[in-house]
């Protein structure tokens, strides 16, 4: 018997541990070595190069150095310290408060009887209203801008002059600040189906990953932690595949997050999407880009564009929407990393166009 070289011995080894690897890939619940394994995108780099922490922080509270030079004068209000917001023992973790007619850090802020920055609008739908409603975080809710100032008002004022005779549109903003991916499939399910829309508007941006880290790890460390719903079964895999645990330093539970991440973002992308198919709804997933700073994501956009793809959902990609403005000029300032007016307006500029390109909304012709 001629038994094979060492080096022919230590292939052989090698595409066996391969193989073996693969094999264990295809049938083991998925992580981060495994998601490896399969050649997925690897985005702990991205995240950890984002520096958002204080971004999304300000959300909660101000907690910030004075001597920041990005921190915010004395007189400034963070969202949760603003009256806005009340908690909630839930996964969602808070909501706004229902008719509220307020200023906020300079901005009038109201919010209709359901508790939502939107115009009330009459459940049922009346004949002759074609409803579009819109699901996403801070930068659709308008953080930091006046209330018809956010670019979902924008599209609506557009839309009716757009829109053929006889049909009113109503863009319905179910936006809260802080709500990550998980979130916003979360609030379309309890949420959508009561206003009977015709279009169904999500948003997407490379700062998605980042945002739904901060919110499971509060999740983990809530005492007692809430219940993740039925709908959020990945999400219960995910934290328990990672062994999340409220006992974790901050660092390590980060890591063990972030090694979850791609996967929750790709679920939660295909939840929306399941999620309209069930309403009968038309879905389209609006990406917009980061008002923080201006800096690429490849790895993380590329995540959202091929599961976008992949499940075969529409999408209005307006990423490029800030390329001809500053730091300074599209966003609201340097303690507050939202869209300001005129990024709004760029966001609208870039929705208009893409929807003249298109020369209809679902099941509705433009006139214009």
């Amino acid at each position: 018997m001629i038994w094979p070289s060492p080096a022919t011995r230590a292939d052989a080894f090698s595409l066996l541990a391969c193989a073996g690897l693969l094999a264990v890939a295809a049938f083991a619940p998925e992580n981060a070595w495994i998601r490896a394994a399969r050649g997925k995108t690897h985005i702990g780099g991205e995240l950890r190069g984002m520096q958002t922490r204080g971004y999304y922080e300000a959300i909660i509270d101000a907690g910030r150095d004075a001597a920041d030079a990005d921190a915010p004068p004395s007189d400034w209000v963070p969202f949760g310290a603003s009256g806005i917001v009340e908690p909630s023992p839930s996964y969602l973790r808070w909501k706004m408060r229902p008719d509220l007619d307020m200023v906020w850090n300079g901005a009038p802020f109201h919010t209709d009887s359901r508790g939502f920055r939107t115009p009330e609008v009459a459940i049922p739908k009346p004949p002759g209203v074609y409803r579009i409603v819109f699901f996403g975080s801070s930068n659709t809710m308008g953080h930091g801008v006046g209330d018809d100032e956010a670019y979902p008002r924008l599209m609506e004022a557009w839309l009716n002059q757009a829109a053929p005779p006889g049909v009113r549109v109503e863009v319905v903003n179910l936006s809260v600040s802080g709500d990550s991916p998980s979130r916003r499939l979360l609030r379309m399910t309890e949420e959508a189906a009561q206003y009977q829309p015709d279009w169904l508007l999500c948003d997407a941006s490379v700062l998605d990953v980042a945002l739904e880290e901060m919110h499971l790890e509060a999740v983990v460390r809530s005492d007692p932690r809430p219940e993740i719903p039925p709908v959020l079964d990945y999400v219960r895999r995910a934290l328990d595949r990672c062994g999340a645990s409220p006992t974790d330093p901050p660092g390590v539970l980060r890591g063990k997050l972030q090694g979850e991440a791609e996967t929750i973002l790709e679920e939660s992308i295909a939840g929306w999407g399941r999620t309209a198919r069930e309403l009968g709804t038309p879905l389209t997933v609006v990406i917009i880009p980061r008002a923080d700073a201006r800096i690429d994501s490849p790895a993380i956009a590329g995540i959202i564009r091929e599961t976008i793809r992949r499940e075969g959902l529409d999408s209005l990609d307006l990423a490029d929407a800030f390329d001809a403005l500053t730091p300074e000029q599209f966003r609201v300032s340097p303690w507050d990393k939202h869209p300001s007016v005129r990024g709004h307006r760029a966001i609208f500029n870039a929705f208009r166009a893409a929807a003249r390109a298109r020369g209809a909304l679902p099941g509705l012709a433009l006139a214009e």
